[in-house]
């Protein structure tokens, strides 16, 4: 069995910019995605377009193309992208927990295919100002939406108790030393405040040290980031949510980059599949659980070592498919 690793593949491939932002499992996605060749398809997390014009390029020209994500900047380069093909295209702003409403506004009764692609973009990674990455400085803010009010990291980071933001290193980051860099970051905020990605990797720097200190700092920084847009959360409440947006036969591929949101995802597939939830005692079922949606993937995938060679950020990424049933 393959370890399931973290997202720290995300932040190794510093010489990198927005423009070069490759999708990763396209030749997965393609296979095991597209059911009907003129159907309806909707990529979630649209990001720069790259899934949608590769699934493109095995439709028919009837087949209509959606894409909705929370980054405006990142619509608009993918609106750019994919202008030129021969399918319809519609892109909108939103987030995948809002499927049913955005469903409605595109004037469609069920897609075909759907996907998830939990990973953060090129763009995102790295654009200093959009502070995700502890390798360039810039304003520690990690939302996924820049122009929503919610709050940032740095907020977090400066008005939470050391108990809280241990909480969050530990479950979000599953690091080991949370509670030395909540107190670290207690002492530090109580001199000066910390509002950039430079002054956090600083303190986690001055607290943990190499070997260790590259794993430690993806995961505080992965823990930020998952809090501040509240990712488990919203993955949990939206994957069942997207299956009913399915038409019957139509499947949901997700695309997870580290532990804690695969296991929600084989999580929410497993409660779809529909097993019995009745006491062992009984002699009869009569819960009335019923399937939903079959496996298509029973384990996850994993990219290739010819993907991995060349899209070093694909290698923490795994994904698993499901085909609504009813």
């Amino acid at each position: 069995m393959r370890r399931l690793q973290k997202d720290f593949s995300q932040e190794m491939n510093p010489g990198r910019n927005e423009y070069d932002h490759q999708p990763v499992l396209v030749e997965e996605i393609i296979k095991l995605l597209i059911t009907d060749s003129n159907g309806s398809y909707i990529d979630l997390t649209a990001g720069l377009g790259g899934h949608l014009a590769a699934l493109a390029g095995k439709l028919e020209t009837d087949a209509k193309l959606f894409g909705i994500d929370k980054d405006n900047e990142a619509l608009e380069r993918a609106g750019e992208k994919l202008k030129t093909l021969k399918q319809s295209v519609e892109l909108k702003w939103g987030s995948y927990v809002e499927i049913e409403s955005v469903m409605a506004e595109f004037g469609v009764e069920g897609f075909d295919g759907a996907l998830l692609d939990l990973g953060l973009s090129s763009l995102q990674i790295d654009k200093a100002e959009r502070g995700f990455s502890f390798s360039n400085d810039g304003p520690l803010d990690m939302r996924f939406d820049k122009d929503s009010d919610v709050s940032t990291a740095a907020d977090l980071v400066n008005n939470l108790s050391e108990r809280e933001l241990t909480q969050i290193f530990r479950e979000y980051g599953e690091e080991r030393r949370s509670k030395f860099v909540a107190a670290g970051i207690v002492r530090e905020r109580q001199e000066k405040m910390i509002l950039t990605t430079s002054q956090l990797a600083n303190i986690v720097k001055s607290i943990i040290h190499p070997p260790y200190q590259i794993k430690s700092l993806a995961r505080i920084f992965q823990a930020l980031r998952i809090a501040v847009n509240s990712e488990l959360e919203t993955l949990k409440s939206a994957v069942p949510k997207i299956v009913e947006c399915l038409k019957t036969g139509g499947r949901l591929a997700v695309i997870s980059y580290h532990s804690l949101e695969d296991r929600i995802v084989k999580n929410c597939f497993r409660n779809l599949l529909g097993a019995c939830t009745c006491p062992p005692d009984f002699p009869v079922c009569v819960c009335g659980a019923k399937a939903q949606v079959k496996l298509i993937t029973k384990k996850p995938l994993y990219p290739t070592d010819a993907e991995i060679s060349s899209n070093p950020r694909s290698r923490s990424a795994r994904l698993r498919v499901v085909e609504k049933v009813i």
